[in-house]
């Protein structure tokens, strides 16, 4: 079997342009990867092309693509440009998709219509691919062939699938491929990672869990503390004070969460199950136990009244001093969420709240980033504390 890493090629293959773009990000009060990346993109669109080109797909009867990164959203038109460009080499190849985020991001039917058969990581080989939690104990330890090539130094690793919570009314991370929740045995996930890092000595990791939210975070903590690795991951905000306590001990340097909004009703119409008390707790928690806490915030959520936003501006204002960086969206539902399906539009005043938020964030000196991308980049830039794998 030949794994093919086209991310890290890219990655490699692209260094002379993209050191520039990132030394602007870096210095820059606001970041966006419209902005910024979008330029690199169109940049190396015609490579990508040319990169699928130059494989010789004639070679494999069998082509089984994964999406790579932290953030497992692929839209299915990125999963058939891939496929076409295989198709026009090999017309007898099979192409088959795994990944977590089918029905949501990645439409399964979409995939299918266009012979693209849709696998599951615990059934690879059954045609099944029927929605259930990822059995991660069960899979073999991950094998990074190209890991060299990568912006980052770092490795991932899971301690469960999916959302413990899964109700937020804009947000898709729990339906379709990522329904239902599974935790991992700490056995398991620890001694996969002892061997990940016996063998590749990584500068820091990354937890991939949607939310490190767990009845085995604790135990988790005991363990990886013991290896002396920085590392970063996600959460929702409703970590107890022990489990912030055991994170910070266990050298977790970094947590994204989403903060979403600064007003109780807003939190309550989206269906958060978290208010603005236990988030502003949450937060000097993070700052004391030495982790820097880094919130997602949307602008014009349905719904969201003046007020409401006026109690988002004045939650920044009065914990900026626990922050160094904000990421903030305009509102936009995730394919299959709730708002999606109900065809939720974002408040009219949108793109002036948004502006205002983000001069009101510059004046109190934080960054502001605006996209996936550039955010995922700058949280694993100060985990790391530098870029470039092989440098």
């Amino acid at each position: 079997m030949d794994v093919i890493d086209l991310s890290a090629d890219l990655h490699f293959k692209n260094r002379g342009i993209l050191q520039p773009v990132l030394d602007v990000m870096d210095k820059a009060r606001v970041v966006s990867d419209v902005l910024h990346l979008s330029a690199f993109y169109e940049e190396i669109e015609a490579q990508i092309d040319r990169h699928y080109a130059a494989i010789p797909w004639n070679k494999y009867d069998f082509v089984y693509v994964t999406p790579p990164s932290w953030f497992p959203m692929v839209a299915a038109s990125e999963v058939l440009r891939l496929s076409r460009a295989i198709k026009r080499v090999s017309a007898d190849t099979r192409i088959f998709f795994f990944g977590n985020s089918l029905a949501s991001w990645t439409n399964k039917q979409e995939l299918e219509d266009n012979g693209v058969h849709s696998l599951h990581l615990n059934n690879l080989f059954t045609m099944d691919a029927t929605a259930q939690p990822v059995k991660y104990d069960l899979l073999p330890v991950p094998f990074y062939h190209h890991r060299e090539n990568y912006l980052f130094d770092l490795l991932p690793f899971t301690l469960k699938h999916g959302c413990p919570w899964g109700r937020c009314r804009f947000c898709s991370l729990s339906k379709g491929w990522n329904s239902g929740y599974l935790m991992r045995s700490i056995h398991s996930a620890t001694k996969e990672l002892k061997l990940l890092i016996d063998q590749h000595d990584p500068k820091a990791l990354v937890c991939r869990d949607h939310s490190l939210k767990g009845q085995n975070l604790i135990a988790f903590c005991g363990c990886i503390g013991g290896f002396n690795k920085p590392w970063c991951g996600q959460s929702r905000a409703d970590l107890t004070e022990q489990e912030i306590t055991a994170l910070g001990k266990a050298g977790c340097r970094e947590l994204y969460f989403g903060l979403e909004s600064g007003s109780d009703r807003t939190l309550q119409l989206i269906k958060k199950g978290i208010t603005s008390k236990q988030m502003s707790a949450f937060i000097k928690r993070l700052h004391y136990s030495g982790i820097l806490p880094v919130p997602s915030l949307i602008i014009g959520i349905p719904g969201e009244t003046n007020v409401d936003y006026e109690k988002t501006i004045q939650f920044i204002d009065e914990h900026s001093r626990y922050l160094d960086v904000v990421n903030v969206y305009p509102f936009m539902a995730t394919p299959s969420s709730e708002f999606s399906l109900q065809l939720k539009q974002p408040e009219k005043l949108t793109s002036l709240r948004l502006l205002r938020f983000i001069q009101t964030c510059k004046d109190l000196g934080l960054k502001v980033v605006i996209g996936e991308q550039a955010i995922e980049y700058f949280i694993f830039e100060r985990t790391c504390k530098g870029r470039f794998a092989s440098c």
